[in-house]
């Protein structure tokens, strides 16, 4: 009777694991951080509309920064982190235990999104995208070295988030203020590279700027609603997004995604192309 027992016990365990896929060894997709709402997000996951078909492979674990992201990689929460190469070399910078394989998984350019509503706004944007990009290249070099990390101690320019009136000739700005060097907070201000192109834009065409921080995935579809005139928030220029807002010329061309690793992590150390990388994600376990 016990032998019988036994073995019922015995299948009923077996059956369990099969379907759990975790008694004996079965795969489980690996856990990669991201930062919500970003092109690494889509990515991973698949979207349609970006042409991204996803991994099905891989659990993606979405934070509000990429810093936060990072941290869960170092507890060993999440084995690898994908994020904007602009982002990832400031990570890099300020975690010696880190670091980026630096092959391009897509390629994107920022716009600045203009409600739909309003297109002499994204013509005179335009214009001062054009006559402005010495003064655009400086902003860019001053944020260089800053991170999620190190941008609470931010000491240089900061902005003022203003007050909407209806009544005043504003320039209101959506953003997610959790990307540096995009934007990001300082105190009850603002500062990063988005930040200081909306100040430009604003005193170009002599309007008071104000800023509207809330959640990214609130972005583009805050536009014209509640003033909101303008979406600067390293937005990536897509298809999907285009159908509901206008995008200007992009202000910054190229910008990309890569992986971050544990620097004692050797599992992309032999790739030598872009392909090679995203072989070596499709291949994880």
């Amino acid at each position: 009777m016990k032998k019988i027992v036994s073995l019922i016990m015995a299948v009923i365990m077996l059956a369990g694991c099969a379907m759990l896929t975790s008694c004996s060894g079965g795969d489980k997709p690996v856990q990669i951080g991201v930062q919500a709402g970003t092109t690494g997000e889509l990515f991973l996951k698949g979207d349609a509309d970006v042409g991204f078909t996803g991994y099905s492979n891989i659990s993606v674990q979405s934070y509000d920064n990429a810093s936060l992201a990072v941290t869960d990689m170092k507890n060993g929460n999440v084995k690898y982190v994908v994020i904007d190469a602009a982002v990832g070399k400031g990570l890099v910078s300020a975690n010696s235990d880190i670091k980026m394989i630096d092959y391009a998984l897509t390629k994107e350019d920022f716009g600045i999104g203009v409600d739909k509503n309003q297109p002499e706004l994204l013509t005179k944007i335009n214009e001062v995208l054009a006559s402005k990009k010495t003064e655009i290249e400086a902003i860019y070099a001053k944020y260089k070295d800053v991170t999620d990390d190190n941008a609470a101690t931010w000491s240089g320019t900061t902005i003022p988030a203003g007050t909407y009136d209806a009544s005043k000739d504003q320039l209101v700005v959506a953003t997610n203020a959790a990307f540096a060097p995009y934007e990001f907070t300082v105190g009850n201000e603002f500062a990063g590279i988005d930040m200081e192109l909306a100040k430009l834009i604003a005193d170009e065409l002599g309007m008071e700027l104000v800023i509207s921080d809330m959640a990214f995935e609130s972005v583009v579809t805050s536009l014209g609603k509640n003033g909101v005139d303008i979406a600067l928030s390293g937005l990536t220029i897509t298809p999907a997004r285009s159908k509901v807002i206008n995008f200007t010329t992009p202000y910054e061309e190229g910008s990309y995604q890569v992986v971050l690793a544990m620097k004692n992590d050797t599992t992309f150390d032999s790739c030598k192309s872009a392909e090679e990388v995203l072989a070596k994600l499709a291949a994880l376990k």
